[in-house]
């Protein structure tokens, strides 16, 4: 039998709690894009968020117009928004998407776009990179 000592057993010490921190309990992921669209038109922004369901809780996630005082976009007239939930292989992760289809475009909608998780219980929040939008005509 070998008994590690030393540096040795420090190092997989560290080693083992830094595996350990890596889990995520929250993450969101989707395409870096950017569009350019006539007024009148639609665009769909989708997002997908991954999340340890036992540590986060309920979760919230919406599209935000970031050059607009990130506002989130729930008003049923101007936004469609769609949601798909489903188990992953990994044990307590789920896998939520988000589709939000912006309608009827207009001038007031040129920006930037982000979309955003929180955890409902341990408040952990997590944010995608911008998207921009620009309108014409």
């Amino acid at each position: 039998m070998t008994w590690l000592t030393g540096p040795t057993v420090l190092l997989l010490v560290t080693f083992y709690v830094f595996c350990a921190q890596e889990k995520v309990t929250l993450e969101v992921r989707y395409k870096k894009e950017s569009f350019t669209l006539a007024r009148g038109s639609s665009v769909k922004l989708s997002c997908n968020a991954y999340y340890d369901y036992n540590q986060c809780g309920l979760l919230h996630v919406v599209w935000c117009h970031i050059t607009n005082q990130s506002v989130a976009l729930t008003d049923p007239s101007k936004y469609f928004t769609t949601v798909n939930e489903t188990d992953t292989d990994d044990v307590n992760v789920r896998h939520r998407q988000i589709e939000t289809e912006i309608l009827d475009l207009t001038p007031e909608d040129d920006g930037q776009f982000q979309c955003k998780a929180e955890c409902d219980e341990s408040k952990e929040t997590a944010m995608g990179h911008l998207i921009e939008i620009t309108v014409k005509g």
